[in-house]
């Protein structure tokens, strides 16, 4: 751009409001892209859309790349705009205000319109599945952004007479500082700048719909831009001040600037910003612990909350006594009653989260114990070895957070089993699929480009492997550094290397492998054909089989597999739809389009027609598929599910139809909590072994009615029941059911037992140390 000096003393010269500039009677756009400056600011507006292209997320109109418009055009709107004043002010014609409004205007739409035109024609080459929702991110982004930065880096330029460019970039660089600071220092994790546009905090958080508070913080912005068009208006360009006529526009722009801040005030109640108070008021209560403090909702029972809040308390105390750490602060745990009240106050919705230099964990209400809160006050804990203003994991000092290391300390630390897999054997899995990424890639940013469940299984799978072999300083020095070589002196090569030993030494079936294809059967965010309409229908899904809704679920089925026609999950689901509405060959067709998916989603396809035949009365052709589908990989839980179907068929009559209205209800789509109780009773009078009260204290506990739960479990593992893995189930939500209600030593007794099964001996390992810990308190 010009060579110029920034100022330059010049004499004065009159100047109308709309006086034109050197070239009167040239159209305004031929004008503002005749100059070499905007020339090259427009190619550079060019260059960047070109480069979003390469991206599959932020190549197309959305919000992605709405957010990369957002952080880059407003710096070269800013820089342009100062580059107009300098010149404007050594032309030897006067420029007037209104001319320069004008031309700044229309910088600003064309620096927007270049790489969003460059955006729109990739939509002939990349499928989107909602052009105009994607077009109204680029419209309430970057292009209220741009607008906004070219006439208010404008008025700034112009009440300057040196460092005018600087002045100009005060507008872009404040957003950026502003938004980095409410980041920082409050517990929200999305940011509304006025500038950059909207960040909602998290890619993995796919669902998250358009926000109504956008609309309402871009009335705003218009406030902020009338203001600035107002100011220009009122100042002459060469004196830098406004002249005594027009002093009559300061007082609307003052307005409109006073209007902008009290909207600011309003943040919270807006839903633009958030604040510990405002959550606060919104929950309705806090409980205080010995190493937590439970935000949670007030109409939670004073017995539920304690329990959170003494979850909470040991799950510091795990991960302080894992990585050799104190912890001297509280953990604040923020727990809101549903993924929609989540996203409103700290903007991640579906995805839990930790805030380490705030000492904070977001989450919604679960199941006690919580599944997600141990992992979550692990990034809390681990921020004692962290350095740097977020306290995580990362280079030149906690500046350049490393996602693979922060979350692979924390699956590490909360190492979990799950139908007899943890990370190691999933990671092993992975490897046996070709799906296992060069450690390398799971460093960094590149943990990002990843799926989640192969980014956190693999990266899990490494950490624990260099915590166990080199011990919790190594993995603090790690953790600190952001470097797994040196505090060990070995190369990454060498270490990966071993790993991969570990992995060796995790031996896998057949029923192993089955189980992996379904769990890594899903995508990374950047590879996924409109992920974030995916996610919202597959959200809908959910909603339509649990209304047994089957008309709506078929259509959802379909959107779906319009957009991604290889989701065998869904097409299982679809399966089973079509057979429930009594369309067999189409069922059978959808089944036929199944052939070389896994065997675990052909076994859950084919469970949907055996339900469908059973509802229909046809319980012989529903009992031998149940019966096949046993001998197939499954979870634990639909090994469960398919026993007492058997058991059901098998008994036939009353106790048959009881069980099936238990499972399908009258239509397939299942019952609720309550009828489930009613039917398990029910059952129980009709059989000497204990599936009835077994079947209604799985309700009691899910309603942490730990009481009633505890002593219907051993009534009803007295009476027996009918598999094994039946059995084995009763005493693990025994164990949990006696320590929910207090029974210290029966809960210690019912896990000791469940410890010499293998299959329970993590789980029970860690409930044992759970009643130690508390027998301390």
């Amino acid at each position: 751009m010009s060579d110029a000096p920034e100022s330059e003393p010049v004499g004065p010269s009159p100047a109308g409001v709309a006086a034109s500039s050197a070239q009167p009677g040239v159209p305004l756009v031929r004008r503002v892209t005749s100059r070499r400056a905007n020339q090259i600011g427009l190619g550079l507006a060019f260059a960047l859309g070109v480069g979003l292209v390469f991206n599959r997320l932020a190549g197309i109109p959305g919000i992605e790349g709405a957010l990369a418009l957002g952080a880059a055009l407003p710096f070269l709107a800013a820089v342009l705009s100062a580059r107009a004043v300098i010149r404007a002010r050594r032309e030897a014609r006067a420029v007037g205000a209104g001319t320069l409004l004008l031309e700044a205007a229309t910088r600003g739409f064309l620096l927007w319109a270049v790489p969003v035109l460059v955006l729109c024609l990739n939509m002939l080459r990349v499928r989107t599945c909602e052009p105009w929702v994607g077009l109204g991110y680029m419209v309430l982004g970057p292009a209220f952004g741009v607008m906004l930065t070219s006439l208010g880096s404008l008025a700034l330029a112009l009440l300057v007479r040196r460092f005018v460019t600087l002045a100009a970039l005060v507008l872009p660089l404040g957003a950026v500082l502003w938004g980095l600071w409410e980041f920082w220092s409050t517990p929200a994790i999305f940011v509304y700048s006025h500038v950059v546009g909207w960040f909602p905090g998290t890619l993995y958080d796919v669902g998250r719909g358009f926000p109504f508070e956008l609309l309402t913080f871009r009335g705003l912005t218009l406030c902020w831009m009338l203001a600035a068009v107002l100011g220009v208006l009122a100042i002459r360009p060469r004196e830098g001040r406004p002249t005594r006529p027009r002093l009559r526009l300061t007082l609307p722009a003052l307005g409109f600037l006073v209007l902008g801040a009290l909207g600011a005030a309003q943040g919270p109640t807006l839903g633009h910003r958030s604040t510990v108070a405002a959550i606060d008021e919104a929950l309705g209560a806090r409980h205080w612990g010995e190493r937590c403090v439970v935000h949670a909702p007030r109409e939670v029972p004073a017995g539920e909350a304690w329990r959170l809040v003494r979850d909470c308390d040991f799950r510091v105390m795990q991960a302080e006594r894992a990585l050799g750490v104190t912890q001297s602060r509280k953990v604040h745990a923020f727990f809101y009653r549903n993924a929609v009240e989540k996203a409103r106050w700290m903007g991640a919705g579906n995805t839990y989260i930790a805030k380490p230099w705030r000492d904070e964990v977001h989450l919604q209400l679960s199941t006690w114990p919580h599944p997600v809160l141990a992992h979550e006050v692990v990034h809390v804990v681990a921020g004692n070895a962290a350095q740097g203003p977020f306290r995580v994991s990362g280079q030149l000092g906690g500046w350049f957070p490393d996602a693979g290391l922060i979350e692979g300390i924390a699956v590490a630390v909360d190492w979990r089993e799950s139908d007899g897999m943890d990370p190691h054997r999933w990671s092993r899995a992975m490897r046996d699929m070709d799906l296992l990424p060069p450690l390398r890639n799971l460093l960094g940013l590149r943990f990002m480009t990843q799926s989640a469940r192969v980014a956190y299984s693999a990266a899990g799978s490494f950490t624990r492997f260099y915590l166990d072999t080199y011990g919790a300083e190594a993995m603090r020095e790690a953790y600190r550094t952001g470097d797994f070589t040196e505090p060990v002196g070995k190369s990454l090569d060498a270490l990966e290397a071993e790993w991969h030993e570990v992995l060796d030494a995790q031996e896998l079936d057949a029923a192993d492998l089955a189980l992996a294809e379904v769990y890594f059967d899903r995508s990374s965010i950047f590879e996924t054909t409109c992920p974030h309409r995916l996610a919202a229908l597959k959200q809908r899904l959910g909603a339509d089989l649990l209304a047994g809704d089957d008309v709506r679920a078929r259509a959802t089925c379909r959107d779906i597999l319009d957009i991604d026609a290889g989701s065998a999950g869904t097409r299982a689901v679809l399966v089973g739809v079509l057979a429930r509405s009594g369309d067999r060959e189409a069922a059978q067709a959808e089944l036929d389009e199944l052939v070389g998916a896994s065997r675990t989603l052909l076994a859950h396809a084919r469970e949907g027609i055996a339900d469908a035949l059973w509802l229909r009365g046809e319980s012989a052709d529903a009992l031998t598929i149940y019966r096949e589908l046993l001998g197939e990989p499954q979870t634990e839980g639909a090994v469960r599910s398919l026993q007492v179907k058997q058991v059901a068929i098998e008994a036939g009559g009353r106790e048959e139809r009881i069980l099936r209205d238990l499972f399908l209800g009258p239509t397939g789509g299942g019952v609720r909590p309550v009828s489930i109780v009613h039917f398990g009773h029910l059952v129980s009078g009709l059989r000497e072994d204990g599936l009835g009260l077994y079947l209604a204290a799985r309700q009691l506990v899910d309603a942490s009615r730990y009481d009633l739960a505890h002593a219907t479990l051993a009534q009803a593992r007295r009476r027996g029941l009918p598999t094994p893995e039946l059995e084995r189930e009763a005493l693990r939500l025994e164990g949990r059911a006696a320590f929910g209600a207090g029974d210290l030593d029966r809960s210690a007794a019912l896990w000791t037992e469940a410890r010499q099964d293998p299959a329970l001996a993590s789980e029970a390992t860690e409930w044992l140390e759970r009643i130690r810990w508390q027998r301390d308190r």
